[in-house]
């Protein structure tokens, strides 16, 4: 007999599982990165309101992933790029756990929802329409979170620690790689010149030799 299995808080379909729904059970624990790689068909997963900790996981091999709510855990690490491969993604519930590192440039139209608050998180807000038309309230308690929607400017350090502007828009480092660009240059032309003028000496050498030695058989011909 072929019945769909009956777990709490799993949801499938034609024997796929679609949804994984565990709220306010005071799960405890880490979960693997990879946990979620045989789950193609997942469309909602929710841990909300655990204590759950550790790294978030991957999710390259979700990509029918809609509503993805982690509030209210203690999750750390930083937020996986992978998600930017979610183009179904509704719904991003973060909020009210310790994630650090920088916001990654959410784009997806299908994005609704967002929030991240209640973090560790840092550096400028990404520009991209999507996170810029999100309000204030998705971003508060992220004490070195900038830029707008927030009401703090950023920083030339704030700036570098957001990877879409690093090296961008830093002009120190635009300037020291091309003075190392110069300085290379420079540096194989002396090379160059060196060589040349060693082997022009050389060939001088060598004609000078060839000189005197047919000049030692012209007379060597002429005393016999």
């Amino acid at each position: 007999m072929n019945s769909t299995p009956n777990w709490y808080g799993i949801r499938c379909i034609n024997g796929r599982v679609t949804g994984v729904s565990l709220e306010n059970m005071g799960l405890v624990g880490k979960i693997k990165p990879d946990a979620l790689v045989n789950l193609a068909e997942l469309s909602i997963l929710s841990f909300k309101n655990n204590s759950i900790h550790g790294n978030l996981m991957q999710f390259s091999y979700n990509p029918k992933l809609k509503f993805f709510f982690l509030s209210g855990n203690r999750f750390d690490g930083e937020i996986p790029y992978s998600l930017l491969g979610l183009n179904f993604l509704e719904s991003l519930q973060l909020q009210e756990n310790n994630l650090a590192g920088s916001i990654p440039r959410f784009n997806q139209s299908s994005l609704r929802e967002f929030n991240v608050s209640y973090n560790n998180l840092s550096g400028k807000i990404p520009d991209t329409g999507i996170l810029q038309s999100i309000g204030l309230s998705s971003f508060v308690d992220n004490q070195d979170l900038c830029g707008a929607p927030t009401p703090t400017a950023c920083s030339s350090l704030n700036d570098s620690s957001d990877p879409s502007n690093s090296n961008k828009k830093n002009p120190f480092f635009s300037s020291t790689l091309v003075v190392v660009d110069v300085i290379v240059l420079v540096v194989l032309l002396i090379f160059f010149i060196i060589y040349y003028k060693k082997y022009k000496n050389l060939k001088k050498q060598m004609k000078r030799r060839n000189s005197v030695q047919v000049d030692e058989e012209k007379l060597y011909t002429y005393l016999t």
